[in-house]
């Protein structure tokens, strides 16, 4: 029997959550000793980290009667919070927020002419 939808977004939710707290715990530190922290640590906070919108969708379709009409009631921000959870919860995240994301390496194999390849023996 496949799992239900709301059960899936519940993973992907707490899939998010594990995957945040490291780093949400450290900033969070920072601010409780009055440090300061940077613009973009904290637009991280406010925004990717947040958890507060993520949670009101996930209570939003577990009171509605069907998830499906609960699913038409949300606006476009809920329907995309839906299927980032969806996401979340089938794979495994690698970090959250596009500050933390390593630049992928696009390095290519080529092969070299006859004519390189004399110039770098000679």
């Amino acid at each position: 029997m496949p799992p239900k939808p709301i059960a899936i977004l519940k993973k992907g939710l707490s899939k998010f959550m594990k995957s945040i707290t490291a780093c949400k715990d450290l900033l969070t530190a920072k601010l409780c000793q009055k440090e300061t922290i940077s613009s973009s640590d904290e637009y991280w906070l406010d925004h990717e980290a947040n958890t507060v919108d993520k949670q009101c969708v996930l209570e939003a379709l577990e009171s509605s009667s069907d998830y499906e009409r609960g699913l038409k009631h949300l606006d476009d921000q809920g329907r995309a919070i839906v299927m980032k959870l969806k996401e979340w919860s089938s794979e495994v995240l690698k970090v959250a927020g596009n500050k933390y994301k390593c630049p992928a390496n696009n390095t290519t194999k080529e092969n070299a002419s006859l004519a390189q390849r004399i110039e770098i023996l000679d």
